[in-house]
């Protein structure tokens, strides 16, 4: 390579050598620039397709049957995604397409909610997702660890059927873990399922 250059600047004028080198220089520029443009407003289409397959599962509308399906094909297209892009946060996809992202990942098996929960982390010290998020994945985890968890997100069932908060650690200041976290008060999260919370004495 060294004597081919050798051999065609050798030949060269001097102001046709100046023009080659400039191009030469300017050539890896010029590939960077000549990158197509994200498609954004797709991404954002494909994440509202993905987000209301989740969430028919959830709410009974649609495919109960086959959750774990539609599950892991959302999970797939998520993680191209975030292989592609990183962390989908609000500026680049918005509130809707981010809080998409955390659904499917919160929705996934636990190895795939820690593998992406120091990018959700990351992504709320910018300021670019939502705490609550972050509090939400933190009991998933902890949940599926067999640990308590910290910030009473996470319902089950009891051997009646009924709603029932999962255990919480060090339940007397969980309204404020809460807080610290723009989430509201345990009392009126619980209500949202039917559970009359009663605090620790």
């Amino acid at each position: 390579m060294g004597r081919m250059l050798r051999l065609v600047t050798k030949a060269l004028p001097l102001a046709m050598l100046r023009l080659w080198l400039l191009a030469v220089l300017c050539l890896p520029g010029c590939f960077l620039l000549a990158q197509p443009p994200i498609d954004t407003a797709a991404i954002k289409q494909q994440l509202a397709v993905i987000r209301d397959r989740d969430q028919k599962t959830r709410t009974g509308r649609d495919s109960v049957a086959f959750r774990d399906y539609i599950d892991s094909t959302n999970l797939l297209q998520i993680e191209e995604l975030i292989s592609k892009y990183g962390w989908l946060n609000r500026s680049f996809v918005g509130p809707e397409g981010n809080i998409t992202c955390f659904l499917v990942i919160q929705h996934s098996d636990s190895a795939t909610q820690i593998k992406y929960f120091p990018l959700l982390y990351q992504s709320v010290q910018q300021g670019e997702s939502s705490p609550s998020n972050l509090a939400l994945l933190t009991d998933r985890i902890l949940m599926h660890q067999g640990k308590m968890q910290l910030y009473g997100s996470q319902v089950v069932s009891d051997k009646d059927g009924n709603n029932v908060l999962y255990p919480i650690e060090d339940e007397k200041n969980v309204n404020k873990r809460r807080a610290n976290f723009g989430m509201q008060p345990i009392e009126d999260y619980a209500k949202l399922f039917g559970i009359t919370y009663k605090p620790p004495q």
